[in-house]
């Protein structure tokens, strides 16, 4: 009884974690969607997928800016409250420098690629294709906090290799992590698109037909880069030492879990009824629930991370 209430601690405190943590993913990975329609809208010529390629980084960038700007006063307030932890955290080594580069830079691609619509579309394509590289390597050194952070944060504290960090063993859970996550940051993408488009959709006048392909569209980058997501959970489970993997099983961690993966597939089967709905603006009501579910679903993985790595 005293583990699960300890669970369902972990779970109530990750909860604005992972509201704020499933708007960076999905700024991380809007710029992937964005440069994907805008090169498939060139080689087609279909002036959809350049609108909804504009879309999507516009959504994007302004999740940024939102994300940092929350994170920034929350680092500010924890360096005033907690001032010795947060020497630790940035000892030499620590790999939040690195997150800190990373993030800059796909900042400056970021907005580069979303206010330069009018350039020639090689030149901006390639921009897009930058911010879709920095993102990714943003995830990347996002993820050795699993097990780099947790050394820092002891009384003793310890210089970390960030190059092992950054790439261990194949055996090592930060690669189904990895996978995981930058999955995850499609998936999001694609699931707040469609709130996004809900919203604009009386601003921007691009008419019914637009947004009927938009959503459908954008539902489907949803529901099949939540593949890889499941596909990754066993991998992760197996990725972890014999013993861990043993008492995990037998844990409440086990019921956050498994729930996680029910709500992700509960997910998977709203957006694929909208990406296949010839009316998908009917289906307001499953889109909102989807984006509901996003948070749920977010908020019991990153549960299951604190139990597994910091536990």
């Amino acid at each position: 009884m005293a583990e699960l209430q300890g669970t369902v601690t972990i779970l109530s405190s990750v909860l604005a974690p992972a509201f704020f943590g499933a708007l960076g993913l999905a700024a991380l990975g809007a710029p992937v969607l964005a440069v994907a329609s805008e090169i498939q809208g060139q080689a087609q010529r279909k002036a959809f997928l350049d609108k909804f390629a504009q879309h999507v980084s516009a959504m994007g960038f302004g999740l940024l800016l939102l994300v940092l700007a929350v994170g920034g006063a929350g680092a500010a307030l924890a360096a005033a409250r907690f001032q010795e932890i947060m020497t630790r955290l940035h000892a030499p080594g620590s790999p939040l420098y690195a997150f800190y580069a990373a993030l800059s830079l796909a900042l400056l691609t970021h907005g580069l690629y979303r206010c330069t619509w009018r350039l020639p579309k090689g030149a901006h394509c390639s921009l897009g294709v930058l911010a879709s590289l920095s993102s990714l390597v943003a995830i990347h050194v996002s993820l050795p906090g699993l097990r780099g952070f947790a050394p820092l944060l002891s009384p003793e504290g310890r210089n970390t290799d960030l190059v092992a960090l950054l790439f261990p063993s194949p055996g090592s859970p930060l690669w189904p992590c990895l996978v995981q996550y930058v999955a995850l940051s499609l998936t999001l993408a694609g699931g707040l698109a469609l709130l996004f488009l809900l919203h604009r959709r009386d601003r921007d006048n691009y008419g019914r037909d637009y947004y009927a392909f938009s959503m459908r569209r954008a539902a489907r980058w949803a529901a099949w880069s939540l593949v890889p997501v499941l596909a990754a959970q066993p991998w992760i489970l197996f990725s972890l030492e014999p013993e861990l993997r043993a008492l995990v099983l037998v844990s409440s961690v086990a019921l956050l879990w498994a729930l996680a993966l029910v709500v992700m597939l509960a997910c998977l089967l709203l957006w694929l009824a909208v990406s296949r709905s010839g009316s998908p603006m009917r289906l307001k009501g499953l889109m909102i629930v989807a984006g509901g579910g996003v948070w749920v679903f977010h908020s019991l993985l990153l549960a299951v991370a604190a139990n597994l790595f910091f536990s």
